[in-house]
């Protein structure tokens, strides 16, 4: 009997139909069934029973037509072409198909010449790109063990003002974005921030960003697209504030690679960059970037694929990190915008405010250029003084305020030197402020102390921290480190509250002073370990105060947080023995929980893990808090090794839920893992993600309890 009669025949072509209609339900590109579809209709037109040819393509013909009208063909060979091309022709000689799909012949008409475009470039006969538009590579995985070649994706991006925060629509989306993906476009979207600042001088704070996937339904996972999404930003960010200078992709550009905090370019991994360096070559882009770190395997996959098609002139350009990609003339222009296009794109966008203006323009000179308010509004800081400013910004005095600028990335950095409010209910702003310990690039041996001065700089009081506190281990006096955290109402007076980092040991301070006298509170909260950052905010909505903190333990060698409330924070935090600090009762906590050494740095030698300053939230729409471990790749702690390693997620009930690796930290433990230096799992999994939660110890009727006893 034929092979094509028998039974297992139908069901082998049944088999091949379910995965296809699985594909229909779940989130998979067009491309993706046309390649599935191929070899069925290659088996069903080979079939000699007439009944089954016209059965099956009367069913499917419609689908597979539609398929491929709907994609992108970049990525098919000239063989996969010519394939599918047969099949169409085959398919067009069948009267009940061609009368009942009328767009068969156009399809016919786009292989064809998409074939024959595709051979001019293998053949070194054309080096135009027919996309105008940045290309994302990216690849599409079925069951999780085929890798498919994927597509060359492009994206849209507008951008609009926001009143309270970045919100980022994402077109079209299927379901929830993975989390590597959500915390990529927020790095882009930084990075694109700060780099537009070069070229517009006053930007909006907040924006509604809606970023759109032009070819498919929202597939793409990972961080990838990181390094293009972020020149996508920039292009959008320049054009909406009609900058002078405009940046642009060139055409026929393809990039893969994502991009950390800091602008590195992050490798994608040698096998992706192989697949993706094949999916490039069979299309019409000239210039594929790469990260430097996946250069060697992309020219591998090139050299291989060249000794097939010799004549491809494709390029591929490694770049080590943003500044590098954006140097590159053959990537990226920067051009200077025509001052008439320029003007009229301002009167276009503004058409109402420009009439005002000039109506407008006498009556508001003279205003514009005297500025009489002199009442403190605002701080700004450079690094190297501080700028006390009025509410429209002009600049009323400043403070020389040497210090490093990497903490003065948000507002909050500030906040922790600086306060402006009216002290004494008369109108007038006064300014508190954390004297600067800092001269000349070195650390002036004073005590840590908060000035409070009026609009006219005349000072109104100064407190100064000169508590010495002692424990079986040493005596502990100053000098301290001062931080301020929040103004609060507390017993009845408004009290400044502030945080104390011993500058020669161990312990820390949390206190406050009234804000009208400098008078310091009774009650201090003593740690042993220093404190990074404080939160107060009332969590079970009882009307009082919590204070969150978080930072080092010395004796336990941990990062820890803790809680307790605002009218009972009295006293000290429970440590080893010898660092208890002597003659304070022990403090009422909420909760306590302390964060181990991961493996890494228990392998590399560290005494404790890293807590980044400031980087205590509370998460409003999520409704947990978060912070930051960090710590340096050497035990040297050269400031350039500085890694963020994970963002921890505190839930409301005081309980580790998440853990989010940052792309730094699992590009460079996965690397130890590779080595053999540290012990699988790899870094970004949730197997990992586990082994850090369950680490965490909570504190709990005097024990130290790992999370499935502490919640039984």
């Amino acid at each position: 009997m034929s092979e094509q009669f028998r039974p297992s025949f139908l069901i082998g072509l049944e088999d091949e139909l379910k995965k296809i209609h699985h594909l229909s339900s779940e989130y998979y590109s067009n491309k993706l069934k046309v390649w599935l579809y191929l070899p069925l209709f290659e088996k069903i037109l080979s079939s000699e029973k007439q009944n089954i040819i016209e059965a099956y393509t009367s069913e499917l013909s419609f689908d597979f037509i539609n398929s491929i009208g709907n994609s992108s063909l970049e990525g098919f060979t000239p063989k996969d072409l010519e394939r599918i091309e047969c099949v169409l022709n085959s398919l067009n000689t069948l009267p009940f198909i061609k009368s009942s799909i009328p767009q068969l012949e156009k399809t016919i008409c786009k292989v064809s010449e998409w074939n024959k475009k595709l051979n001019d470039v293998l053949n070194g006969n054309e080096n135009n790109c027919s996309e105008k538009n940045l290309l994302i590579p990216l690849l599409e995985s079925y069951n999780y063990d085929k890798a498919f070649f994927g597509l060359l994706e492009t994206i849209t991006v507008k951008i609009n003002k926001s009143k309270d925060s970045d919100n980022f629509l994402i077109v079209p989306s299927e379901k929830e974005l993975e989390q590597m993906l959500e915390e990529q476009i927020k790095v882009s979207w930084q990075n694109a921030k700060e780099y537009a600042k070069k070229f517009v001088d006053k930007t909006d704070q907040y924006y509604d960003i809606m970023i759109h996937f032009n070819k498919r339904t929202g597939f793409c996972r990972g961080n990838s697209l990181g390094a293009a999404l972020t020149i996508k930003f920039i292009e959008e960010l320049l054009g909406y504030y009609n900058a002078k200078y405009l940046v642009q992709s060139v055409d026929g550009i393809a990039i893969s690679g994502g991009l950390s905090e800091d602008g590195k370019i992050l490798s994608v991994g040698s096998e992706i960059i192989r697949r993706k360096t094949e999916l490039v070559f069979f299309s019409d882009v000239t210039h594929f970037v790469v990260p430097k770190q996946d250069e060697s395997a992309a020219r591998s996959k090139l050299n291989e694929l060249l000794t097939i098609y010799p004549q491809r002139n494709l390029k591929i350009v490694a770049v080590e990190d943003l500044e590098d990609l954006l140097s590159r003339r053959n990537i990226v222009s920067i051009t200077k915008q025509n001052p008439v296009v320029r003007a009229r794109n301002f009167v276009r966008k503004n058409i109402y405010t420009t009439l005002i203006i000039i109506l407008l323009t006498a009556i508001f000179t003279a205003l514009l250029t005297v500025d009489l308010d002199n009442n403190p509004a605002l701080v700004t800081m450079d690094g190297q003084n501080a700028y006390i400013k009025n509410k429209n910004g002009k600049v009323l005095w400043q403070i020389y305020y040497p210090y490093d600028t990497k903490y003065f990335l948000d507002q909050r950095n500030n906040d922790s030197f600086f306060k402006v409010l009216d002290v004494n209910n008369d109108g007038s702003n006064e300014v508190i402020y954390v004297k600067s310990r800092f001269k000349e690039g070195f650390i002036l041996d004073e005590v840590g102390a908060i000035w409070c001065v009026d609009k006219n700089q005349n000072l109104l009081w100064e407190y100064k921290f000169l508590d010495t506190v002692y424990s079986e281990r040493e005596d502990l006096s100053p000098i301290y480190s001062l931080y301020i955290i929040d103004s609060v109402t507390y017993k009845g007076e408004k009290v400044l509250f502030f945080r104390a980092n011993n500058a020669s040991s161990f312990s820390s301070a949390i206190s406050g002073l009234t804000i009208k006298s400098g008078k310091r509170i009774s009650e201090t909260f003593w740690g042993s370990g220093h404190t990074a950052a404080v939160l107060l905010r009332d969590i079970d909505q009882d009307g009082i105060k919590e204070i969150i903190g978080f930072g080092l333990d010395n004796g336990y060698e941990d990062a820890v947080l803790w809680i307790s409330k605002l009218n009972d924070f009295d006293g000290y935090r429970l440590t080893k023995q010898e660092y208890i600090i002597k003659g304070k009762k022990e403090a009422n906590l909420i909760s306590y929980l302390r964060i181990p050494k991961n493996d890494f740095e228990r392998w590399a030698g560290f005494r404790t893990p890293g807590a980044e300053p400031n980087s205590l939230y509370f998460k409003d729409d999520i409704k947990m808090f978060s912070f930051t471990i960090v710590n340096y790749k050497t035990i040297e702690a050269n400031p350039s090794s500085r890694i963020h390693m994970a963002i921890y997620y505190l839930d409301t009930n005081y309980i580790i839920s998440d853990v989010v690796i940052s792309n730094n930290f699992r590009v460079f433990r996965d690397s130890l893992v590779a080595q053999g230096k540290l012990n699988p799992p790899y870094t970004d999994t949730k197997e990992y993600k586990e082994i850090l939660i369950n680490n965490v110890l909570y504190w709990k009727d005097g024990k130290w309890l790992r999370k499935e006893e502490f919640l039984k």
